[in-house]
């Protein structure tokens, strides 16, 4: 373990890897688009990811000309390195990486300020699942997923966050009769992650 966490921790371009991925686990990176996103050489880049995937956080494979590399959901330590990078990088920026690329997607935001903590004696602040408000022509599948990461980096379990999802036409309907439960989610405490929620759909 002494040397899985030297090897993790004793290079800046290999923790610049594992904050953008560990906040985005459902996508696969290229090389090159690390490359762009980090603003790092592919060199670099291809060294560290070797690494990550020798010791068994990354999985590369080959798609085409290129090889992609994606977090290895069977690692055991994911949890605490992704609680590590959101405590780095904050609950909302984490949020909003982990929403990037939704397909569809034209606003979120979650129905809670940010940052959020549990209880401090770990029970429960409420009882009620936070809502996560999905605007757009989204997937369930997508949803769904959206919502279990947004639990994951929150520290909560999948049921402690509600997806509540709205095409565009409808959300700017109800926001125009006055929908009380709409009313109530965007006037209330919220956290704006994609978009901007109270532009109606053109």
């Amino acid at each position: 373990m002494n040397d899985l966490l030297a090897q993790l921790f004793s290079s800046r371009v290999r923790a610049a890897v594992l904050g953008h991925m560990l906040t985005r686990p459902h996508m696969r990176f290229s090389l090159t688009e690390l490359s762009r996103a980090l603003g790092l050489p592919v060199s670099s880049l291809q060294h560290e990811c070797y690494k990550l995937e020798r010791i068994g956080i990354v999985m590369g494979r080959r798609e085409g000309n290129s090889r992609r590399y994606r977090l290895d959901s069977t690692c055991a330590v994911l949890p605490q390195l992704s609680s590590l990078v959101v405590a780095a990088i904050g609950q909302e920026a984490s949020l909003r990486a982990t929403l990037q690329d939704v397909a569809g997607l034209e606003a979120a935001f979650l129905a809670k300020t940010l940052p959020y903590y549990e209880g401090g004696d770990g029970v429960p602040s409420s009882l009620s699942p936070i809502p996560l408000v999905l605007i757009g022509e989204v997937g369930l599948e997508e949803i769904e997923s959206a919502q279990e990461r947004v639990a994951f980096l929150l520290g909560l379990a999948p049921n402690r966050v509600e997806a509540v999802f709205y095409s565009p036409g409808d959300w700017a309907a109800r926001l125009e009769q006055g929908s009380q439960y709409a009313v109530w989610l965007i006037n209330n405490a919220r956290t704006d992650l994609v978009g901007d929620p109270t532009v109606p759909a053109a």
